[in-house]
């Protein structure tokens, strides 16, 4: 009796990709709609043209989680824009939107390329403002809750 033939199924391959702010016009139609989302489930704490802008002028960073889930399909998985704040003591990598589907597929990726990146720009320490579903996931990489951001809007008039 012969052994059947199986055929090996693809396995997920993800990358984190850091974008060139020269770069950002060609990436945007594949990013504009999770960044519009992002904002609109944060409050709209910005426009998706002040992001574009910010990006562009290199005062934000853009990354984007691209690759295959096993069919050899790519697509954007994930987005993180991150800004760099010099604070009188310390000088931090802030991580202002991540979006994303299959965390499971990319977040490890995205945490490691989030400190590669913070360490390659002199950075003291990595502050994401998140969501707080994500303290779960965070925790595995050795990120720990230090604050949790509440907001009240306030009207005008």
């Amino acid at each position: 009796m012969q052994a059947e033939n199986l055929t090996e199924v693809p396995k997920p391959k993800i990358e984190i990709l850091p974008i060139a702010s020269k770069d950002i016009n060609k990436y945007w139609p594949l990013v504009d709609f999770m960044i519009r989302e992002a904002l609109r489930f944060s409050g709209n704490f910005a426009n998706v043209s002040d992001i574009k802008e910010a990006l562009i002028s290199g005062d934000m960073q853009l990354f984007i989680a691209f690759g295959h889930e096993g069919d050899k399909l790519n697509k954007v998985f994930a987005v993180t824009v991150t800004r760099i704040t010099d604070l009188d003591r310390l000088r931090q990598l802030e991580g202002i939107i991540c979006t994303g589907a299959k965390r499971e597929l990319w977040t490890s990726k995205m945490a490691d390329m989030m400190e590669i990146f913070a360490k390659q720009a002199e950075c003291d320490r990595i502050c994401m403002l998140m969501r707080p579903g994500w303290s779960r996931v965070m925790k595995q990489f050795g990120w720990k809750m230090k604050h949790v951001e509440m907001v009240k809007e306030l009207k005008n008039g």
